[in-house]
């Protein structure tokens, strides 16, 4: 399938490649289908280390995409309890954690924010993705992530 999105111009997924989305994510019930792609490794980290930077893709709005990270490159103290049962997962081994980012512009500049409060929960057998509002307090839903003095986000 080709998609022409606002980010990426236009690009190709294969079926294999999506993920579904069935409950939507709250702010957008729409977002059913999604692609997950490397954006490259977290500030700090070194070329060899794993993939900690997603663009979440809408397959069906090519408008909308979100950077998303994996929050221990830069929280390594989160520690969350998911009910994998509840989510329809069959072994832990396939899940894969993802916070959600956010660009805030302030007088003091441009900030990164990462949503500790409702990770993506994202089943790579299944290819099924879901958010999931955690109760534990100690996570804030805008958790410092970065400055960006001056520079852009692409």
């Amino acid at each position: 399938m080709q998609l022409d999105t606002r980010r990426f111009g236009i690009i190709d997924v294969e079926d294999d490649d999506a993920f579904a989305v069935p409950n939507g994510i709250p702010g957008f019930p729409a977002m059913r289908r999604v692609a997950l792609f490397g954006a490259g490794p977290a500030a700090g980290q070194g070329p060899d280390d794993e993939q900690a930077l997603f663009w979440l893709q809408d397959l069906d709005d090519g408008e909308l995409a979100f950077l998303c990270v994996v929050p221990w490159i830069a929280f390594p103290e989160y520690d969350i309890d998911i009910d994998e049962h509840s989510l329809g997962i069959n072994d832990t081994l396939d899940v894969r954690i993802l916070g959600l980012i956010t660009v805030r512009d302030d007088e003091d500049g441009e900030h990164m924010t990462v949503n500790l409060r409702a990770p993506l929960v994202v089943d790579t057998a299944k290819r099924r993705l879901q958010q999931v509002i955690l109760t534990d307090s100690r996570w804030p839903i805008r958790a410092p992530f970065a400055a960006l003095a001056g520079a852009e986000v692409a």
